[in-house]
């Protein structure tokens, strides 16, 4: 294995540690002549990005899940570990709480999404509600992985991703500091001034109050944080500009 990557096996599962001082796109190619070994061994498996000695940035974590995606593989988790307690102990990593950089850029026209108007049948019934009041905005400090589904009656902020196969449902704004790949439905069941805000925003399925939006044929997501909101009658995504409150 090149001595630049190691992936080491614990209690919890795989564990991928990278060289610091290596430049990604190294780091990159070493992972895949390392699969490329053992193709049938790592089949299906998740492994936990260790991030003590070296943080991912978002687009470098989309290059290394669809590397994974071609091995059936999947990130379980991108954390700090402690590797003396055999990856027992985890915390989340700086970035989550870091004010993110404005874009080197100005922001680009808003894209439409494929938007339909949702009937009364299509929406959620049956997801885990959370015991506090309609008041409080619900924090997760946690990726939301398959099979998990959350609702809550107002805004809900979730440090970590949302996988595929996970529902997360909010009568207010649904914020995610992390990847937003599962189905999401802000504004339930009728708050049209609702929002939806990602790092990496690439949902199954996005619903704001009574609209439904998908992506249009051959679109690919964006490595920028984005923002989905309803304008003019429609589901709009356009790049999330930090310090800057969406524009409705």
């Amino acid at each position: 294995m090149p001595a630049h990557i190691a992936i080491k096996g614990t209690r919890s599962g795989l564990l991928l540690t990278l060289e610091p001082e290596m430049p990604f796109s190294d780091l990159l190619n070493a992972l895949a002549e390392r699969l490329a070994e053992a193709p049938a061994f790592f089949r299906g498996a998740s492994l936990t990005v260790d991030t003590s000695r070296r943080a991912l940035r978002v687009s470098e974590r989309i290059q290394l899940e669809r590397l994974l995606a071609h091995y059936q593989m999947s990130v379980a988790a991108i954390d700090r570990v402690d590797v003396q307690r055999e990856a027992k102990t985890v915390q989340l990593p700086p970035e989550h709480f870091a004010p993110m950089s404005p874009p080197p850029a100005p922001p680009p026209t808003p894209r439409v999404t494929v938007t339909r108007e949702l009937q009364p049948a299509a929406m959620p019934a049956s997801v885990t509600k959370d015991p506090r009041t309609s008041a409080d905005t619900l924090f997760i400090r946690r990726t939301v992985r398959s099979g998990q589904a959350i609702k809550h009656a107002s805004n809900i902020v979730i440090l970590g991703d949302v996988n595929p196969g996970a529902e997360i449902v909010a009568g207010g704004d649904i914020i995610v500091w992390g990847m937003l790949r599962g189905m999401v439905h802000a504004g339930y069941p009728n708050n049209e001034s609702a929002v939806v805000c990602s790092l990496y925003l690439s949902p199954v399925q996005l619903r704001i109050a009574h609209l439904l939006s998908r992506p249009p044929e051959g679109f690919e997501a964006q490595t920028s944080p984005e923002v989905a909101m309803i304008r003019e009658g429609q589901i709009v995504v356009e790049t999330w500009v930090s310090g800057r409150p969406p524009r409705k």
